[in-house]
């Protein structure tokens, strides 16, 4: 419901436009009463003698045509103002329902017992915030509850957490939820895997503006202990003679610690059996090892954790042939030389494929479009628009030209398997970074504003000459030199330290080809897990250890790197003409990045356990038309038929008919083929009875990512600030200023021209 409402202010202008209303009135006054002083004592001695009335006359005139102008100086303007009546976002309360939260430990409580006590605590609160809240229970599937305490019938034997608060974010109030506060344990059995089921719920609440506020209930119930499979990290297709890194996930569930023996198998070759730790309570754990591809073909391998009929076992195959043609993405986000110098180089080689993207826009201004043919407009805001490429440089763009949807389709798309190479181009430019979606994918830690990681005087006037020497390539050689002698204080240029490991990772070759830089961008450290290759020879990080330089990191099945050396042109401008170090660092550290990146069709998100009769949806992505069987060991094989396609994935869905270990196929038109492989069994898996203990890391994750929080026994402070506000919002306001007006301008000049006759007709002028 809306209503109008029209009004005046007063807009002062001039010397009075920045003024506080109160002085600005009050010198306004004060002016007026020292103009009407002065004009009463001016016409009281005139050099003519005046009658009383003839005086008064014209006194009259310039105090009216004084006051006309101290009017225009105030500035009158007409508001015309639209309103809306405001209304409360209500709250979503949603209750989880299954076996796990509704099974009693050995005093007879319950998880869910406890998430309502705790919740009647904070339920004032959210009243008052919110109004009564909406309240849904679910399960397999969600229902609208009266109450929390309604008893709901719900399928059990599967909690779909992720997939039930997507349901209530699409089941919201015109104007969308206030907040969703979900009471749970956090276990979510639904097959779906955690990471990806977390990030979809992430994006539909942020799109939504809805925070996400988690509960978790608690008791003392304890299960039987577990190891089962969650994920097999293996790129499809190497080159030959290379090394690849096997990364395995398992999920276990023990009661005390202990140990489990580990064996792989390559090719035809069972390496010695390790030893894997398993510790007390529920544990995500990952182990990794490098292999070696030898000549093409395939290479199979194996992995059996475990002993008896309590063993785990997973195989995948390893496709060894010379890479294909490296296709880049190249986003370039301000105005630099480094396009142009790296374009020339891999143009050289037709191994390399680039496509460029320019946006040299700054923030909020209108951008540039590209004008290289073959270009793309933006960054694709898809994850399926960047499987076209195997690597995506972003080099000196700013965070501010991504924005969410961007930044997650990069994301997906790197999880799956694809390569990022970020190019830092200063400290100011990663400023905007800590604390992104894309920040979480790379292998460094950015520093935020106000972190002590500026630039030096010294180093910033170096910068500004070397952009000065940019347009004179021809002259560039000398006008370095002469540069670099004449400024003292100007950094001296370096060669990369690298790290032992750098060598047998990208090659000798790339590490003896290393170009001079001079200036980088200054970040927090490396991440958990991250491999640092390059270091400032000088200057230190707060580590003690050299500035990082070159970084890398697997996310997913993809990885990341960071350069945070200076723009690339630059180097050359040191180097003789007939160096080539710089295009050999170049073409060798690409090639390296993308040496894993897969072709042709790919399983995504496949489990890689299942149980008979239990439906499973299967992710492939790529490959033009791709066909997929499914075969039991020397059995015919057997077709699945497509289910549709959902973001560029093909769906496929199928209910393995007995229990062994089954062999999916992927094939499409160009005779790409990917396998992966999955053990199907009878028993029963761990659902909502297992006495897993809450996934309270999960709960946390979802809370923090979406502005929510985990709540206690005390309300977030964001509810003790807030109160309902029901009444009018300002909808737009349009200001008409009237001190300028046309019938204004023609009063002064009719009061003025009245006052010049009536001067001149009585002898004044």
């Amino acid at each position: 419901m809306t209503s109008t409402l029209q009004s005046f202010s007063w807009r002062f202008g001039g010397p009075l436009a920045d003024l506080p209303p109160l002085l600005a009135w009050s010198l306004l006054g004060a002016a007026g009463i020292a103009g009407a002083l002065w004009i009463v004592l001016g016409y009281r001695r005139t050099l003519v003698s005046l009658t009383p009335r003839y005086r008064a006359v014209l006194s009259s005139l310039r105090l009216v045509l004084w006051l006309l102008l101290l009017i225009a100086l105030a500035g009158p303007t007409r508001v015309h103002q639209t309103f809306a009546q405001k209304e409360t976002r209500p709250l979503a309360l949603v209750v989880d329902r299954s076996d796990s939260m509704t099974a009693a430990d050995n005093r007879g409580a319950r998880r869910a017992d406890d998430a309502l006590r705790r919740w009647r605590a904070l339920a004032p609160a959210a009243r008052k915030t919110f109004g009564e809240p909406r309240t849904f229970a679910f399960a397999d599937e969600v229902v609208p509850l009266a109450s929390p305490d309604s008893d709901a019938r719900l399928k059990t034997g599967r909690t779909r957490v992720f997939g039930s608060l997507q349901h209530t974010l699409a089941q919201a109030p015109p104007g969308g939820w206030g907040a969703i506060v979900v009471l749970t344990d956090g276990i979510d059995t639904s097959g779906d895997e955690a990471v990806p089921a977390l990030n979809d719920t992430v994006r539909s609440a942020l799109a939504a503006g809805t925070p996400v506020f988690s509960l978790a209930g608690r008791n003392r119930f304890a299960g039987g202990e577990f190891l089962s499979l969650r994920d097999l990290t293996v790129p499809s297709q190497v080159p030959p003679r290379s090394k690849f890194t096997l990364e395995l996930t398992l999920e276990s569930f023990q009661p005390a610690d202990r140990t489990v023996p580990l064996r792989l198998r390559v090719g035809n070759d069972w390496r010695p059996a390790e030893s894997l730790a398993l510790a007390t309570g529920r544990r995500a754990l990952t182990w990794s090892t490098e292999i070696a591809a030898g000549a093409p073909g395939s290479l199979p391998v194996e992995l059996v954790v475990g002993e008896g009929a309590s063993a785990v076992t997973t195989r995948a195959e390893v496709r060894i042939a010379p890479p294909d043609t490296t296709r880049i993405l190249y986003y370039q986000g301000a105005l630099d030389w480094g396009y142009r110098f790296l374009s020339d180089i891999l143009r050289r080689d037709p191994a390399f494929a680039l496509t460029p993207i320019f946006n040299l826009a700054p923030a909020g201004a209108a951008r540039s479009r590209s004008v290289v043919p073959g270009s793309l407009p933006d960054l694709p805001a898809s994850a399926a628009g960047l499987d076209s490429y195997d690597v995506v440089v972003l080099a000196n763009a700013s965070a501010t030209q991504f924005d969410a949807a961007r930044q997650a389709a990069l994301t997906a798309w790197v999880r799956a398997g694809g390569v990022l190479l970020f190019l830092a181009p200063d400290d100011d430019a990663t400023h905007g970074y800590a604390g992104t979606e894309l920040e979480r994918l790379l292998p460094v830690v950015f520093l935020g504003e106000g972190s002590d990681n500026t630039v030096d005087s010294a180093t910033l006037a170096f910068r500004q000459r070397i952009e000065q020497l940019g347009g004179a390539h021809g002259d560039a050689e000398a006008a370095f030199a002469s540069s670099a002698k004449r400024a003292r204080t100007a950094p001296a240029l370096a060669a990369f330290a690298w790290e032992p490991e750098a060598g047998g990772i990208i090659g000798t070759d790339t590490v003896s080809a290393s170009p001079l830089f001079a200036n980088y961008a200054r970040v927090g450290g490396p991440k958990p897990g991250a491999t640092v290759l390059a270091r400032h020879p000088r200057e230190k990080a707060a580590d003690g250890q050299g500035a990082i330089l070159l970084a890398l990191q697997r996310y997913g099945r993809g990885q990341s790197a960071v350069l945070t050396s200076d723009a690339l042109w630059r180097w050359k401008l040191n180097q003789p003409s007939t160096d080539r170090g710089a295009e050999l660092f170049w073409q060798n550290l690409l090639s390296w990045l993308a040496r894993e990146r897969p072709r042709g069709p790919r399983f995504e998100r496949t489990p890689l356990t299942a149980e008979t009769g239990r439906e499973l949806t299967l992710h492939v992505r790529g490959g033009r038309n791709p066909r997929v069987t499914a075969r039991l060991d020397e059995q015919p094989p057997v077709s699945l038929p497509a289910a549709g396609a959902q973001g560029g994935t093909q769906l496929y869905r199928w209910t393995p008919p007995s229990p062994g270990v089954w062999l999916l196929t992927a094939t499409d038109e160009d005779n790409r083929t990917a396998r992966h492989w999955f053990a199907v069994s009878d028993a029963v898996p761990l659902g909502e009875n297992s006495g897993l203990p809450p996934d309270e890391t999960l709960l946390q994750e979802l809370a923090r990512r979406t502005g929510g929080a985990v709540l206690e026994n005390t309300p977030p402070s964001v509810w003790l600030s807030s109160t309902r506000d029901t009444g009018t919002q300002l909808l737009r306001e349009t200001r008409t200023p009237l001190w300028h007006g046309g019938l204004l301008l023609f009063v002064l000049l009719g009061v003025y021209a009245t006052e010049l006759l009536l001067r001149r007709r009585w002898q004044l002028l």
